[in-house]
Formats: structure tokens, sequence, C-alpha cells
């Protein structure tokens, strides 16, 4: 399998896959959106609330709001497979705590940027994310415990917030049946096409979708869209709590993991079979 690495950004990323299929293209996009850990806050214990919104649509809020951790230097334990049994500490649990109130001539908004994290190097991915409007002599003071969680038990929780893939495409132009009215260039939003001279090429073509609306409106077999079976364009961005890279990485690790199990459990049943 080779990778071509075509857009790499601090949160989405687009490259090639060779030598592979869907079905291989599938798993990588599934384990990224169930498999692979996230930080979220779970639990919000409210202490002080005077804000115009209940205690349940803050802490939904706060659940909602993606925190920037290292995966690897934080050495995190899941809730339920730490010692605490569940209940929660500093081996399994990051604490967030915020505090603010005004006075009787001043209102304010309460950003991401006021939750203070009892752990270095996890922070909310945005200073600037609204939590809710203070009003004069208002206040909002609580403690949030923030856990490791996968996207099969949360929406929450899914490091990913956009993820896809599609079949590599080969448009081709039949310069004899062609006849450069420039249609295809109006009807692909992707910028497949352009005009050369009073010619049309193709420019872009790894932006085609396999939509087929150029396809539509040109002289019937003018323009082709072949397809290769053995390429994959993959393309996903992430909620800023990961990196891409980092994303992509342990995807290709729990699915190794996944591979090893299953050989395992699957010697152990034969050898039980020859011996029964």
């Amino acid at each position: 399998m080779d990778i071509e690495l075509i857009e790499l950004f601090p949160n989405s990323i687009k490259f090639i896959l060779s030598d592979v299929t869907l079905a291989f293209a599938n798993a990588i996009r599934r384990t990224a959106l169930a498999e692979v850990p996230s930080l979220t806050i779970e639990d919000v214990y409210v202490l002080k609330n005077t804000s115009p919104l209940f205690d349940e649509f803050i802490a939904h809020r706060l659940g909602l709001i993606p925190l920037k951790f290292d995966i690897d230097a934080l050495e995190l334990n899941f809730r339920d497979e730490c010692d605490c049994g569940g209940i929660g500490c500093n081996l399994c649990t990051v604490t967030l705590t915020l505090s603010k109130e005004t006075d009787a001539q001043t209102s304010t908004v309460v950003y991401s940027s006021d939750l203070i994290s009892t752990q270095a190097g996890v922070e909310p991915i945005s200073s600037v994310i609204p939590i809710v409007k203070l009003g004069p002599n208002q206040a909002l003071e609580l403690e949030c415990m923030a856990q490791l969680g996968k996207g099969k038990e949360h929406a929450k929780w899914q490091p990913v917030s956009a993820m896809g893939y599609q079949a590599f495409p080969i448009p081709t132009i039949d310069k004899e049946k062609c006849t450069n009215c420039l249609a295809c260039i109006d009807a692909c939003y992707r910028g497949v096409y352009q005009k050369t001279g009073d010619k049309v090429q193709i420019a872009n073509p790894l932006n085609c979708t396999l939509c087929d609306y150029c396809l539509e409106v040109c002289e019937p077999n003018a323009i082709t869209i072949g397809k290769d079976s053995t390429k994959v364009i993959f393309s996903f961005e992430t909620n800023g709590g990961l990196d891409p890279s980092t994303t992509l990485t342990k995807s290709g690790e729990l699915i190794i993991a996944k591979i090893d199990e299953f050989k395992k459990t699957l010697e152990s049943t034969l050898a039980e079979e020859k011996e029964s």
C-alpha cells in the first residue's frame, strides 16, 4: 500500500491510497469514527448558576466543546477500565473549573477560555466558543469532569467531524466527439475542466466527485469518467482535539490490533475443535 499526500492542514488531510480496496478504506473510516478515543467533558457539577440558562443547557454546551490533548503523553485510562471502578480519579479524569460573575453595572459572555484545566496540555480547541451570556449581578461556577470515550458510545467523542473516500476518478475527453461547447465547465462545480484557448481541457482530475453532471450536458461519449479500482482518494477533518496524522495513525494501529485479536481467537477455536 502506498500513500500520496495531497493536502495537509492543522485540522484536515487529503491523500491517495494505492493498492487498496474500498472495503479497506471503509475500515479506516469506521475505525476513526467509532474507535479512536477522544477527550470530552462528561460530568458537570454546577456549584452556582444565576445565568439565563438552565444547568442542563450549559452542561450540554460544555459537552460539545472539543478538547485538545496529546493522546500519547496524557496516559489517561478509560473510566470503566480504571482501578477506581468508574468513580473518577486523576488516572481517568481531567478536571476543568469555571468561575465568573458580574457586578450590578456590567454584563459579559462566558467563553471556553474561562475553562481552567488542572492537566497541562488539555484545553479547548478555541478560546472564543461562547457558553452563556451573564447579565448584571449574575454568576456561573462549576466543575467539569472530562474523560476518554469513543464515537460508538456518543457522537461527541468522535475525533473527526467529516470523513469520506471515493474511487480514483479518470475523466477523459474524446476530442473527436467534443464540440467545445464549454457546457461541462459550467456544469462541474468542482472545477475539473477549464477553457484553454477555444478548447476544453481537464485541469483538476482529482477534484472529480463522479457526479456525472458533465456527462448529462455534453454530447454522448464526448466525456467518459472511468475509475481506478486500486486507488482511493481519502479526506477528512478533525474537530481539533487530535491532528489528522495522529488520528490516521491510531486508526491503523487499532485495525492491526483487531486483526491480531481475530487471528488469535480463530487459532484458539480451531485448536479446541481439533482436541474435541
